[in-house]
């Protein structure tokens, strides 16, 4: 009977013994990796069965002492294929506390690869050593050329990742930083073991080797934070008061899209220079990805702003330029047409209208622009010669849009002849001429004038009755008295504020 056994089992003792042996273990080790995989989300992959065949024929021959052909090569197997489990494991439990992957890894991504790669040569180095019984510095003094050859080849790439070590231990930047290198604004995108990912403002990548890098100087725009400052420099004639300038061009930056409000924008004479003054605008932004943008709002702002307030910009001092009179005679004819079709000038005779005409002055305002805002003091009133701008009034802190003005369009008339502050906001929705009437030139004409107060009061009431429905929904801005709707009202605090 056990001679039949034999000779149906060709595996005799104690071969039988190391094979169940090994077999127990399998099935230990099959279990333990499915454990893994289902409780602790542990992905494993094929390499697991090899390391779990392998190692359990390791230790069941260790356990009985066995020793057989090839036990040596399936010793070096376990040992190469413990690797795949050890990283399996450090991607798991190690990397996740250190925020890799993701946004806010603390690490390169480069990291984990070459952790990886040194799992693999200690595993390889272990199994020669412990089944082959070769010593790290045998196996170095053996392949001492090969060692040199690689190293040679590799010169490069090592000091790449080298350098992409210190870059990291120093964290001098991390994914989605924007810097500053050799002048060019880029947003860092991606970090590897060669070099590092960058994105510019026209949507370009591209890459930069690390020790080229290590080698550079780096502005960081978004450390300690995001918030950081710009800069523009400008000339302009040296005639205009400094002062003046700088609050053009503060108003200018401040009202430039993206720009905050806190901190807020300074501005810094520079120099004198042979027919100019150089002025410095600093301004603070959050997002790099428009910084082309805001800094072409501010410069655009800053042009419309002086060109409103008659300050030129700088030439050089060979450039003849030679500068009509501003006024010119088909200008002041499309003021007098602008005017004089106005609901509220009708009852004025030509030589009036002359008079508003040459007390008036035009200004340009660039698309976004404000205009008049509401809640601030004003007196003037503005008639729209070219373009188109929004009319916007604040609800419940929201900017709500109301209705769009076109050109002949007039807006302001209130504060004109009352002094109340503006009761809605108007942005330039294109870019914007408008003519500008002043209290001082109204009001010579109506001291001339008296009998002019009472059908300019006749007209501004019915404006104001045909647009109160629009006007209704906004809140009240707390801001000058009680509004008075009648005619008799608005005349008299019309001759209040004229002291007619």
């Amino acid at each position: 009977m056990l001679r039949d056994f034999q000779s149906f089992w060709p595996i005799q003792p104690p071969g039988l013994y190391l094979v169940l042996v090994s077999f127990v273990f399998y099935l230990i080790g099959l279990v333990l990796g499915r454990w893994l995989k289902r409780r602790v989300n542990v992905e494993l992959g094929w390499t697991s069965h090899l390391f779990i065949a392998s190692a359990s024929i390791v230790i069941a021959s260790r356990l009985l002492k066995i020793q057989f052909p090839g036990s040596a090569e399936i010793g070096l197997l376990a040992a190469i294929t413990a690797a795949f489990p050890i990283n399996a494991l450090l991607h798991r439990f190690v990397w996740p506390l250190c925020g890799f992957p993701g946004e806010e890894a603390r690490i390169p991504s480069f990291l984990p690869q070459v952790v990886a790669i040194l799992v693999f040569v200690v595993s390889t180095f272990f199994g020669l050593a412990a089944w082959y019984h070769v010593t790290i510095p045998g196996l170095l003094t053996g392949s001492g050329v090969i060692a040199i050859i690689i190293g040679l080849a590799l010169q490069e790439t090592l000091g790449n990742i080298f350098a992409g070590f210190g870059l990291q231990a120093g964290k001098a930047y991390r994914v989605g930083d924007w810097l500053i290198i050799d002048g060019k604004h880029v947003e860092v995108v991606e970090l590897n073991w060669r070099s590092t990912r960058f994105r510019n403002n026209d949507d370009v990548s591209f890459d930069i080797p690390n020790s080229q890098l290590a080698k550079a100087t780096i502005v960081n725009l978004y450390y300690p934070s995001p918030k950081h400052a710009a800069r523009v420099r400008l000339s302009v004639d040296h005639r205009v008061p400094p002062n003046e300038v700088k609050d053009a061009m503060r108003r200018a930056a401040s009202a430039a899209p993206g720009v905050l409000r806190d901190p807020p924008v300074k501005v810094f004479l520079i120099d004198f220079a042979e027919s100019a003054v150089q002025y410095e605008v600093k301004f603070w932004l959050m997002d790099g990805r428009i910084f082309p943008d805001i800094i072409d709002g501010v410069r655009t702002n800053v042009w419309y702003e002086l060109n409103r307030r008659g300050i030129r910009l700088a030439f050089s001092t060979q450039q003849i330029e030679l500068v009509r009179s501003v006024r010119l005679t088909p200008t002041r004819e499309m003021d007098l047409k602008l005017l004089a079709g106005q609901a509220l000038f009708s009852s004025l005779d030509q030589i009036q209208l002359e008079h508003l005409a040459l007390g008036s002055k035009r200004s340009r305002f660039g698309k976004g622009e404000r205009i008049i805002s509401q809640g601030e003091a004003g007196n003037s009133m503005f008639i729209l010669a070219s373009g188109k701008a929004e009319v916007h009034v604040e609800r419940e802190g929201r900017s709500q849009a109301v209705g769009m003005l076109a050109a002949g369009d007039c807006f302001g008339e209130i504060s004109l002849l009352t002094g109340e502050p503006r009761s809605a906001t108007v942005l330039a929705a294109l870019d914007c001429e408008v003519i500008e009437i002043e209290q001082e030139t109204i009001g010579i004409l109506l001291r001339e004038h008296p009998e002019l107060a009472e059908s300019l009061s006749d007209t501004v009431v019915a404006r104001r009755s045909a647009t109160e429905t629009q006007l209704a929904s906004a809140p009240a801005n707390g801001h000058g008295p009680e509004r008075d709707a009648t005619k008799e009202g608005f005349l008299r605090r019309l001759r209040k504020f004229f002291q007619l």
